[in-house]
């Protein structure tokens, strides 16, 4: 099956399976926007497809000996509060370096500075309806110095949990927060955690 739809791609660019034959915006805030697209697909059929349109975003894995840094927060699209690895964006993330924003994140969130910041990896989060990736980093030689929370992080409170007990938190499904799973197993994937 594969094979034969690579052969019926052969011809096709990347770029040219769809092509894009108008676009239109939605709706926008400070945050995000989303588009609506009409589109021709390489077969000569027409439709419609939207997409979410985000800055880019850093995740930082905070690792003091054998524990990591986790954060805990509302979520409001869940109901709940979930447990993750500090992460976030600056409304002008584009013009600021990745390392940067993660360690202003990781200040802002944790309290923490980091000696040590060294770049894992990136990835994407949602490539289906958006083109949305993140950077992530892994913190070492870390040192509180008093957080800054931002006002949509209300009741956000920090942990710090063995490794060991993380990665079963992943295991049990407890870790929700699919970029907190990658970004950690990423990590361990390059044994910069064990």
């Amino acid at each position: 099956m594969l094979q034969g739809n690579r052969q019926r791609n052969k011809g096709f660019s990347v770029k040219r399976e769809i092509k894009t034959l108008e676009s239109r915006q939605i709706y926008r805030n400070r945050w995000m926007s989303l588009k609506e697209d009409r589109i021709l697909r390489a077969d000569g059929s027409e439709g419609l497809y939207s997409v979410i349109e985000k800055e880019d975003f850093v995740v930082v894995i905070p690792v003091e000996n054998d524990e990591v840094y986790l954060v805990e927060q509302y979520r409001y699209p869940l109901g709940h509060r979930t447990t993750e690895l500090p992460q976030g964006s600056w409304e002008c993330s584009h013009e600021v370096a990745p390392e940067d924003v993660a360690r202003g994140e990781l200040k802002e969130e944790t309290g923490l500075s980091a000696g040590k910041m060294v770049y894992v990896g990136y990835q994407k989060l949602a490539q289906g309806y958006s083109a949305q990736g993140y950077h992530i980093f892994l913190a070492t030689e870390l040192t509180f110095t008093g957080q800054q929370l931002e006002e949509e992080e209300y009741g956000l409170t920090v942990k710090k949990i063995k490794i060991s007990a993380f990665t079963q938190l992943i295991r049990d499904g407890q870790i929700t927060d699919a970029t907190s799973v990658t970004a950690f197993l990423l990590a361990m994937a390059k044994n910069m955690i064990s």
